[in-house]
């Protein structure tokens, strides 16, 4: 059984230019990690670490193009890791929700074992499960540039909360939907009304975790015909250039006015509004929403 998504990769194109607008945004150093965490693969990350210390979602993972990572034309997100009970027992049952595993076995890395789903519109999907105490390995794998282990506060001072949610924009809403009815075995709600924006068709999942973490994963579409403007004009421009993948985050606080004011002292603008945008942030928007939201 899936039990919460708990990383979220990106790959950039240049990831040391990347670092400091990045840490300006959440506030902390990021941990390098150690090439024991991906043994015999030429890999550079960099995790900036989540709220709620591991038990939640517990990393953004920034990754070098190049190496034995990925290529990529642009900056984007490209992969998900959802946390699992039992490896085996998961796979049995995605499989016969009618998706295939890129591995016929789970494969053994530092701290688990995992499979991956492939790329499903855009972005990678990627199935683990931790040894006890996998998660406290992993942190020792781990260091800040100058090789220690203090990142900073990842609440930013109690205003950061977490990511909330994540957003496809997709070019084919059906087929995303039973994509993703296979990879989570639950039943997306139409949200359109919810989204209410002229031109687009929206549908939320609940995330795995019943809350714990991560909230909802949404898809959205254009309604062909529609004009493209505002967020249908947004999700236009992102499957033009990127294809179909996941265009929006959201990043839950606790109050909005703190954290524009938290982020200005750091050079980072925060629009004004109730869900402001930092936009087009290596390919996804990050959208800053509240609870009472």
């Amino acid at each position: 059984m899936l039990t919460n998504i708990y990383v979220i990769d990106y790959v950039l194109k240049d990831l040391d230019a990347s670092k400091d607008q990045l840490d300006r945004i959440f506030g902390t150093e990021p941990l390098w990690i150690h090439p024991d965490m991906t043994p015999g693969q030429a890999i550079t990350a960099m995790y900036y670490q989540l709220p709620g210390n591991g038990e939640m979602m517990h990393a953004l993972g920034m990754f070098q193009e190049g190496g034995d990572s990925i290529r990529v034309d642009h900056d984007r997100l490209f992969l998900i890791g959802i946390m699992c009970d039992d490896m085996d027992r998961t796979m049995a049952e995605i499989s016969a929700r009618g998706l295939t595993f890129v591995h016929a076995e789970p494969q053994r890395y530092a701290v688990g074992e995992s499979n991956s789903l492939g790329t499903l519109h855009g972005v990678e999907i990627f199935i683990a499960r931790h040894i006890a105490g996998g998660d406290k390995i992993a942190r020792e794998m781990m260091f800040t540039k100058d090789g220690s282990s203090d990142f900073g506060d990842e609440t930013q001072d109690g205003l950061f909360t977490g990511v909330y949610g994540l957003d496809f924009a997709v070019s084919d809403m059906d087929a995303a939907l039973d994509t993703f009815r296979a990879v989570f075995g639950t039943e997306p709600i139409n949200t359109t009304p919810r989204t209410a924006e002229a031109g687009v068709v929206s549908y939320h999942f609940q995330a795995p975790g019943n809350g714990k973490g991560l909230s909802e994963v949404g898809f959205f579409a254009l309604d062909h015909g529609a004009p493209k403007d505002g967020l249908a004009g947004r999700i236009a421009a992102f499957l033009n250039r990127h294809g179909e993948g996941i265009f929006r985050m959201d990043l839950l606080v606790t109050d909005l006015d703190a954290m524009r004011a938290a982020l200005a002292s750091r050079g980072i603008t925060l629009p004004a509004g109730d869900q402001p945008i930092l936009p087009d942030i290596h390919g996804t928007d990050l959208r800053y929403v509240t609870d009472s939201q």
